[in-house]
Parts: C-alpha cells; sequence; structure tokens
C-alpha cells in the first residue's frame, strides 16, 4: 500500500504543478491591453511603467494645436508615437510632432525631426509604505527627417517618471526632471532647466476617465517648442535689419519667464485595443500658447 500511496501523492503534485504552469503561461501569454499602462499622449506626463517584452503601442494625435506666445508662433501638428517593450523593465520609443504648420509672422509647413526615447522601469508602487512607482525616461530631439524650419538642433532632457494611488481612487503621475532650453540673452546658446509635469486622474464611469493636468517648463515630450520661433520687425534708426537684432528683441519679450500651463481632459477606453482621448490647457506665462488642444488616440494589436 505504501508504495502505491506514495505513486498517487507523486501524480497529485505533478497535475497541481501543470495546472499552476497552465495558470503562468497563460498570464503571460494574455494579450497587451490598451488600459495597461496606458497612453502616454494622453496627458502631459508620462507614466513610470513600460510595455511587456515583445509589447506594440501605436499613438497620434490628428488635432494638436497650440496659439502663438510672446516667443512662439501658433502651430498645428499630427504627433505620434511608436512603444516597443524590449523587455519587460525596458521600452523603446520614437517621438516626432510630425506633420507641422507654423502660423505668421513667419509662416512654414513640413515635418517636425525625431525625438529617440528610452523608458526603464525601476520599480512598482509600495503602498504600504506610501512610495510610488518609478521609472526612469531618457530622450535625444533631433534635426532627423525634420524641415529647416522645425528643426532646432539636438535637444537632450531626462525625468523621473512616478505613478501612486490617492485615496477615492485617485492616480496622480508627475514627472520631474531636465531639458536643454535656448538662451534667452543668447540664441547661439543653450542651458539646462528644470522640468515638471503632473495628472491628477479618476475613472468617473466604466471606461471614461478624466485628468486635471500641467506642466512647468515643459512637457516631458517635446510638444511645445524650447527655441523661440516667432518674430518681430526691429531696426536700427539707420541701415538695414539685421536678424540678430531681430531674434534678440523676440526672445527679449518673455524669455525671462516660464512656461507654465494647466488643463483637463479625458480618456474613453473603447475596448481592449483602442482608448480615445482629448486635453485642452491654457498658459499661464506670456512665453506659454494661450491654448493648447490635442485629440488623438492609442492603439495596440
Amino acid at each position: 500500500m505504501l508504495p502505491l500511496k506514495a505513486i498517487l501523492l507523486g501524480l497529485l503534485a505533478v497535475s497541481q504543478n501543470t495546472v499552476a504552469f497552465e495558470d503562468t503561461k497563460e498570464e503571460i501569454e494574455k494579450p497587451l491591453d490598451i488600459r495597461a499602462p496606458g497612453s502616454d499622449l494622453a496627458n502631459f506626463p508620462n507614466s513610470a511603467f513600460t510595455l511587456p517584452q515583445g509589447g506594440f503601442y501605436l499613438e497620434s494625435t490628428p488635432v494638436a494645436y497650440t496659439t502663438s506666445s510672446s516667443t512662439l508662433a501658433s502651430q498645428y501638428n499630427f504627433e505620434y508615437l511608436l512603444r516597443y517593450g524590449l523587455f519587460d523593465w525596458m521600452e523603446l520609443r520614437l517621438y516626432s510632432p510630425g506633420f507641422s504648420v507654423q502660423g505668421n509672422p513667419q509662416p512654414a509647413t513640413g515635418f517636425s525631426p525625431l525625438t529617440f526615447d528610452t523608458k526603464l522601469h525601476l520599480w512598482n508602487e509600495f503602498e504600504d509604505y506610501y512610495l510610488p512607482a518609478a521609472g526612469l525616461e531618457v530622450m535625444l530631439q533631433t534635426d532627423l527627417l525634420g524641415s529647416s524650419a522645425f528643426q532646432s538642433g539636438t535637444e537632450p532632457s531626462f525625468s523621473m517618471n512616478f505613478d501612486q494611488g490617492l485615496p477615492w481612487d485617485f492616480q496622480v503621475e508627475y514627472n520631474l526632471g531636465a531639458a536643454r532650453f535656448e538662451n534667452p540673452n543668447n540664441t547661439s546658446e543653450s542651458f539646462w532647466d528644470f522640468t515638471f509635469s503632473w495628472a491628477i486622474q479618476r475613472e468617473v464611469v466604466e471606461d471614461i476617465d478624466v485628468f486635471v493636468n500641467g506642466y512647468y517648463n515643459a512637457a516631458n515630450l517635446p510638444r511645445v517648442g524650447r527655441v523661440s520661433e516667432k518674430t518681430v520687425s526691429v531696426c536700427p534708426k539707420s541701415g538695414a535689419c539685421r536678424a540678430e537684432e531681430i531674434i534678440e528683441q523676440t526672445v527679449s519679450l518673455g524669455g525671462n519667464d516660464s512656461q507654465h500651463a494647466i488643463g483637463l481632459g479625458g480618456i474613453w477606453t473603447v475596448n481592449d485595443h483602442v482608448s480615445l482621448f482629448t486635453n485642452l490647457a491654457a498658459g499661464m506665462t506670456a512665453p506659454t500658447p494661450g491654448f493648447t488642444g490635442f485629440l488623438g488616440f492609442a492603439w495596440t494589436p
């Protein structure tokens, strides 16, 4: 009886291990959901989370519009963001404002250059210790594939990304980092400055979330210009106008102020593969566009 009992116990253990393995396998092979980690173009900050290995997101805003400011011309963009999970903890990303139309006084039509981006997921949220989930993001804005009117040189930036749950089912997302900006006192030079973007979000009904968000100095992705574009006619008392004087005068109109915007938006998760979103924001300082509006979608196969 003892050998028979041992054999039966062994078969039971193997069966349980097989069931556990199949459950784990099913969880691993579960199709990627657009709900998690969710869109990064929907609001100004980016999440701390990355796509799983082999996961893919396409995000785009066919309608992205900013009005003019003291240093920026109005602009329309057709943004896109491609995301790919290289590992479960590392995501490769390619961003561009895409097809762009710049308004007066220097109207231009063309394509904005590419920004190469990498995001690392560092750790999950420790709820017992009130510690947020964290990630590290490093970006390099280039002139690659950009029309001359929309090229602004190589501009690096980085951020620490945080996500945390709040009482009453609110979620907060915020990014702390730095980016290189044009020097308002010498347009041939650049300097590093602090950047901060944030969003507070909550589901109001099933599959519909609303959020408030904003940024200081710049959104996480280079969605709003960091280089002066708008010009005014400034000429010496005698002789022809010089471009250097036009640029210096333009930047001095608001170059010493930081960009600062605040707004609200919403996300509708249509199904497991598609979400639609909008984000409308108002500028709080002279160099910030008075109005910024995005209407877009995120998709995963």
